[in-house]
């Protein structure tokens, strides 16, 4: 299936990922030939939290519901911690592509149906290594979350 969503859009979706702004014009293009859209029904899981990050998705239409399991007296529980929108990331935070496990913290469920821009992270360590630059812009990215104070 062909995309709907327009290039300028999807440079435009780049843009607002703090992680992205330090890239260049041309490197902002050759990252969106990347993103392949993706729909998600409501309901539908989009990431498992415990499996590995292997693609990131950026929310261009949607809601989705970010969940974690818990434990109380020894019984698992499921709690909601955060409902994303349009403009933000999934897997692209502290506890998503800059995950020092490697592996998802959270389940992430669509609310509503959603449109996604999917950025497969084998495909950016590709374009990064075109960009040997990119490393360190995502590397001082990364930072900002794990220096923080009370970075959890």
């Amino acid at each position: 299936m062909d995309s709907t969503i327009d290039f300028n859009l999807k440079q435009s979706f780049i843009r607002k990922q703090a992680c992205f702004a330090p890239l260049s014009d041309k490197e902002i293009s050759e990252l969106a030939n990347l993103l392949v859209e993706k729909n998600f029904a409501a309901g539908e899981t989009i990431v498992i939290e415990g499996d590995p990050v292997d693609n990131i998705f950026l929310i261009v239409r949607g809601e989705a519901d970010v969940r974690i399991l818990t434990i109380k007296n020894h019984i698992p529980h499921t709690q909601s911690v955060a409902i994303l929108k349009a403009g933000e990331a999934i897997g692209l935070n502290e506890s998503g592509f800059y995950s020092l496990s490697g592996r998802r913290t959270a389940t992430v469920v669509a609310i509503t149906n959603m449109v996604v821009l999917q950025l497969s992270v084998a495909k950016f360590h590709g374009f990064a290594l075109a960009y040997p630059h990119v490393n360190e812009v995502m590397r001082k990215s990364a930072e900002k979350f794990t220096t923080r104070p009370n970075a959890t």
